[in-house]
């Protein structure tokens, strides 16, 4: 199960007791998940979801709201070899439901689909963070990157709309929860989304999906542990560059000024420190230092002076 899937199966357990939280959770999925559809002179809905259990709860919403029973078939989606659960509810009286919902509105001219939201449906908080659900139920994917580093993926949610106006006004009940997602138009879709992981975390809190919350904290602790740790260590690698570079540049001062005038002719204190660079080439300059028994200032010192002295033989 992927985390989509965990976090659908998480706000599916969500109990919804009061009729406007149900009437705002299906509006949602209904624009979402479904589409609108014609059989025997009836009109109606018809839905389609990768998780059978959703398909399962959506109808029991659709039964205690309009008492009417979808019918739920299982098939196999060839291109993407994944199985998706199909669920209809067309009959004499659906239409009552589109229309109580918002989504269809009949005049003289006959049935129109409304591509703006029922604001009605959303007046309260309970009911925003119900139609928010729903519409992660319908479209809804979140992507987290994965703790071990092997793979590049970032923090990503997105929700899927098939109409800008739809989606504009999906954005605009996400930012009365303080959220402020991004759109963008891809192939024949609208996409709203958010790709910090503050953002994602607190959409999860709205929709009430405490342990994917807390799944996000935890895999932030161990990245940033990660990050402290490579931090570290990149850190040691370059002092230790740093150091063998130096260490280098010392020896073949020393082995220059040998060679010129001999190591012998050296002040006898820059002398000792120059013979023991030559023995201990490995050593760091504290270690150096402790070898000699004086400072590392002092020992620093003493090797910049040696050098000093070899690039003006």
């Amino acid at each position: 199960m992927n985390f989509s899937e965990e976090v659908k199966s998480e706000i599916l357990k969500i109990e919804h007791t009061s009729l406007c939280c149900k009437k705002a959770l299906l509006s949602a999925f209904l624009r979402t998940a479904g589409s609108v559809g014609v059989r025997g002179g009836n009109i109606g809905i018809e839905m389609a979801t990768d998780i059978e259990e959703t398909a399962r709860e959506i109808s029991k919403v659709i039964t205690s709201l309009y008492g009417l029973t979808p019918k739920i078939e299982s098939m196999v989606d060839k291109p993407r070899r994944k199985k998706r659960t199909t669920f209809s509810c067309i009959e004499e009286n659906s239409i009552f439901l589109l229309i109580d919902l918002g989504i269809i509105e009949v005049d003289e001219d006959g049935a129109n689909i409304k591509l703006n939201i029922n604001w009605e449906t959303v007046e309260d908080d309970c009911c925003k963070a119900s139609y928010i659900r729903g519409a992660f139920l319908g479209s809804g994917s979140v992507t987290l990157p994965k703790s071990d580093g092997s793979s590049t993926t970032g923090y990503h949610l997105e929700f899927v709309f098939t109409n800008y106006q739809t989606a504009t006004d999906f954005c605009e009940i996400l930012s009365e929860v303080y959220l402020m997602p991004k759109l963008i138009e891809r192939k024949d879709t609208f996409i709203v989304y958010l790709k910090t992981i503050d953002e994602i975390a607190e959409l999860l809190a709205v929709m009430g999906a405490n342990n994917a919350v807390e799944k996000i904290a935890k895999l932030a602790t161990l990245k940033e542990e990660k990050n402290n740790y490579n931090r570290k260590l990149n850190c040691e690698i370059s002092n230790m560059s740093k150091q063998m570079g130096a260490s280098a540049k010392q020896i073949n001062a020393v082995n220059k000024i040998d060679q010129v005038m001999g190591v012998k002719e050296l002040p006898d204190k820059l002398r000792v420190v120059a013979e023991a660079r030559l023995k201990n080439k490995n050593l760091t300059l504290s270690e150096l230092a402790d070898k000699l028994k004086i400072t590392k200032s002092c020992l620093n010192h003493r090797l910049r002076k040696i050098v000093e002295i070899s690039e003006n033989l």
